[in-house]
């Protein structure tokens, strides 16, 4: 127990003083918005630049470490965009992240970046160019992964002039899932100097429940599905919080010598699911039978003073409240994560005072039926809240004592603005993607008209003021 108080105080303290700089930037091509058309799910806008990113972070117990990840430019112009993070889901080998440009799951973070978001996808701690054991759903380390890769980006975009904005999105699924809810947590409840605040998430069929939901499947009647990925936890623990001298004190024969294997790299996670699957089926055994009796009796006891059961706990990501607008998403025949762990999560936020909680399910499909659908719509989400305002009209300046009105406006109708004086001003309006619908000069004054064939829905417009600084206001258009 003083052995885990010591880990955690360690990791919060290291990490609040820990520094995050790009270390090297590897250009891999550009991916053509044409391509991408072809293959995704969702139309895009732009062509995507690709940069394997290297960064100093911390590792899971909080020394320094250097990590990998994909950094995604849309190719936009002069404009500036937000930023956003794909948090990836549970891979298979050391070397399947979105860093790698072979790897499939890389066109989720392509998706997201076309349609105008610059998108940093971490590896995470232990995978692509980190070195050591993954620690698999470790919620403080996959936030300080995300956290110091998007503080480092920042830098090297500014020192690269390459235009971006305030604004920031999350999302991941599955593992990624996990990882997102602990880093929007992380950035909401441990403000630091660094400037971060989420514009809006998505936390998409993630296993939050760590302690209560993802802990029951171990005790399941039947085979259980993917029994290497529980497994692949309590090792993960094991390695952060050093639970056991010995696996062997957690894992009992013929089983030890696979996990053994597993932990030491010498089987990936692919091959050690396979393998632990056909042992089980082989010896008509489930997925408790891996344990120590007394390691399932502590967890099936549920004991809150039990150091393993304080460190499942500790990976809990859910008991919070979200301020900014968060959608979680959900299918219900998801066989991998149940999803129990969201209706959780809504619950407990909500319960906690969060009023910003969209609960949401993409009806009855498996884990991987569920990915393009939770997609598509957290791109939806996002485009409610997204700015991308180009320069060519100077600086967004703050400006309390612009009103505009009326907001909502018709189609067709006229837009007023009050406190600009009697100057014709330039102004342009863009649509949710960055697109210019309209653009001309205000009357002296104030007004300006909306032609019918505007679209419905949220829009930009932008005033340049005569003092070569501009002023930005919401539309919502019917």
């Amino acid at each position: 127990m003083q052995k885990l108080l010591l880990f955690l105080l360690a990791t919060f303290t290291t990490f609040s003083a820990s520094a995050q700089e790009v270390i090297t930037s590897e250009q891999q091509g550009t991916t053509l918005a044409s391509v991408l058309n072809i293959v995704l799910p969702v139309r895009v806008e732009y062509d995507v630049a690709n940069y394997k990113i290297t960064y100093s972070t911390i590792d899971a117990l909080g020394q320094p470490d250097t990590a990998s990840g994909l950094l995604c430019i849309p190719l936009i112009g002069d404009v500036e965009v937000p930023m956003a993070v794909y948090n990836h889901g549970t891979v298979g080998e050391r070397n399947a992240v979105p860093s790698n440009p072979t790897t499939g799951e890389r066109l989720l973070s392509h998706a997201i970046a076309a349609t105008g978001y610059i998108t940093v996808a971490p590896d995470y701690i232990g995978l692509g160019d980190s070195d050591g054991i993954h620690p698999y759903v470790h919620a403080a380390s996959e936030a300080s992964a995300g956290r110091d890769l998007v503080i480092a980006v920042r830098k090297w975009l500014e020192e690269e002039n390459v235009l971006f904005n305030d604004q920031l999105f999350l999302t991941g699924y599955s593992q990624g899932g996990h990882a997102t809810q602990a880093l929007h947590r992380d950035i909401q409840t441990n403000p630091g100097d660094d400037g971060l605040e989420v514009t809006a998430a998505s936390h998409l069929s993630g296993p939050y429940s760590i302690s209560e939901v993802m802990a029951g499947t171990l005790f399941s009647e039947g085979l259980a599905t993917l029994p290497g990925y529980i497994a692949y936890t309590y090792v993960s623990y094991n390695s952060v919080y050093g639970l056991f001298d010995s696996l062997a004190q957690a894992f009992v024969p013929p089983y030890l010598p696979l996990v053994e294997a597993f932990a030491s790299e010498e089987l990936s996670l692919d091959d050690f699911n396979t393998q632990l699957t056909q042992m089980l089926m082989d010896n008509n055994a489930l997925l408790a039978d891996i344990l120590q009796d007394s390691v399932r009796q502590t967890l099936a006891s549920g004991d809150p003073t039990a150091p393993i059961n304080i460190a499942l706990a500790d990976n809990d990501t859910y008991d919070w409240a979200p301020t900014a607008p968060t959608l979680i998403y959900y299918c219900t025949q998801d066989e991998q994560v149940p999803f129990r762990n969201a209706i959780i999560a809504d619950s407990v936020m909500r319960a906690n005072g969060s009023t910003s909680v969209v609960l949401e399910t993409g009806g009855a499909r498996t884990h991987g039926g569920c990915v393009v659908p939770a997609l598509v719509r957290t791109l939806e989400f996002w485009e409610q809240y997204a700015e991308r305002i180009p320069l060519s009209l100077g600086v967004p300046v703050a400006r309390p004592d612009v009103t505009l009105a009326p907001n909502p406006v018709l189609k067709g109708s006229e837009l007023r603005l009050s406190g600009l004086g009697n100057a014709a001003l330039p102004y342009h309006l863009y649509d949710p993607t960055g697109r210019q619908v309209i653009g001309g000069t205000t009357t002296t004054n104030g007004t300006l008209r909306l032609p019918n064939h505007v679209s419905s829905g949220l829009h930009v417009l932008r005033i340049g003021l005569e003092n070569g600084t501009s002023l930005v206001r919401r539309v919502i258009v019917k």
